[in-house]
């Protein structure tokens, strides 16, 4: 039986990556030198900033936290941790099971787990504010030496943070997941036929979205996950997050993933290894966070920590274009979501007449999500560390049970399947 902690907090007011072997001088300049300065200390927006929601006692809650309890019931389930937030305040912190089956070691609020492709919004956010600093113009072309399009104009570091670089979707992932090295693969990325002109369609890339640690390393003046620690981790005060799969062994707690299946490392079983091919773009997918993390992440993003200034907000936010390939892919959620669009790392779903911002990251033995209501100040963050199909299932649960526009039953729904 899993050991469990589980923690409910009902508060209605409270509160590397690859640089390349080249040399980051020998590509052009991308905005002027200047000298790194945090600034931690800004003011924080009041609560009471937002709209006041109507009366309510969280009653939803039991019933959301029953089915938490349901996915830890599961064979496959190991850890898990969830938080929901209301008007930017944590109304339900949830932890539960182990950091490895058998070990005894439960997972904690400063428990880490891979944020996979939940990255993405952090690079984008790394982009906004570089660019508020003066340091680089989003709106400048991707040097080709960094990202060859084939028989195309160069996609703008803009097109690139909204996955519309204008390459089939995904572009050479599967031969980096075979061991490609990813600076050589994006030399290759040229010989790719191109399925529209840069920033005319979506299309999700990983390889490609690879090219920005280079020029995020050349204007803050540090390697890549230095600077996404300097500028957004301390800045946002997530405490625990790190880079890579070195720093989260590093890490004093750290969940171990648990697959379908064991790779296999020279003919040895690798379980419990947390690497991953994908460690190669750290900017597209090999954030480390704790659900802590995750709660400061997310009220920075809703603007209730005030850590994030509203113009940095609207440039990451902002939907650069439809994602009509990600909506007909929304597997039993056509009645809920009506349309998407992708900003800088961010997804823009138009729930039901609601507007969320969400991305989910899945890595072999871990998942993640995050979802954002900002009009409201809600938000669900979750982590686990395990392949199996139900955690995907339990934002909807809760939005139904939230909103009581559904019958909650998707887990059910699961089961039948």
């Amino acid at each position: 039986m899993l050991g469990r902690a589980i923690t409910c907090l009902i508060m209605v007011w409270a509160f590397t990556a690859e640089v390349s072997a080249q040399s980051i001088t020998a590509l052009p300049a991308i905005g002027p030198e200047v000298s790194v300065h945090i600034d931690t200390a800004l003011a924080p927006v009041s609560i009471a900033d937002l709209p006041e929601p109507p009366l309510q006692d969280y009653a939803y809650l039991d019933a959301f936290q029953a089915r938490l309890d349901e996915v830890m019931t599961r064979p496959e389930s190991v850890g898990l941790a969830v938080a929901v937030l209301d008007r930017g305040a944590p109304i339900l912190v949830y932890v539960a099971g182990e950091e490895e089956a058998g070990s005894g070691r439960p997972i904690t609020e400063e428990t880490l787990f891979r944020a996979a492709s939940v990255s993405k919004g952090m690079t984008g956010t790394l982009f906004a504010i570089l660019e508020a600093q003066g340091r680089l113009d989003m709106d400048a072309s991707v040097p080709r030496e960094l990202l060859p399009l084939p028989r195309m104009r160069s996609a703008t570091v803009l097109e690139v943070l909204s996955q519309r670089t204008g390459l089939p979707p995904h572009a050479l992932d599967r031969a980096m997941e075979r061991g490609g090295n990813v600076s050589e693969l994006r030399s290759r990325i040229w010989q790719q036929r191109p399925i529209c002109q840069p920033g005319t369609c979506y299309s999700y890339q990983n390889v490609a979205f690879g090219s920005l640690e280079v020029i995020a390393a050349q204007a803050a003046g540090l390697d890549f996950a230095t600077a996404l620690r300097a500028h957004v981790f301390e800045r946002i005060g997530m405490p625990h997050a790190s880079v890579g799969a070195e720093a989260l062994q590093a890490s004093e707690s750290w969940a171990r993933p648990h697959r379908r299946r064991d790779r296999t490392r020279d003919g040895l079983p690798q379980a419990g290894d947390p690497s991953s091919s994908y460690d190669a773009t750290p900017a597209a997918a090999s954030v480390n966070v704790s659900i802590t993390d995750m709660i400061a992440w997310a009220q920075a993003q809703l603007g209730t920590s005030g850590r994030l200034p509203v113009d940095i907000l609207e440039r990451i936010q902002t939907s650069q274009g439809d994602t009509p390939t990600q909506t007909r892919r929304l597997y039993r959620l056509e009645d809920r979501i009506e349309s998407t669009g992708y900003g800088l790392g961010w997804r823009v779903y138009n729930w039901s007449g609601r507007r969320l911002l969400t991305h989910s990251g899945y890595l072999s033995g871990y998942g993640a999500q995050i979802y954002l209501e900002p009009e409201t100040g809600f938000a669900y963050v979750a982590l686990w560390n395990n392949d199996g199909s139900a955690p995907w299932w339990l934002f909807p649960t809760l939005m139904d049970l939230r909103t009581g526009d559904g019958p909650a039953d998707w887990l059910d729904l699961l089961d039948e399947d």
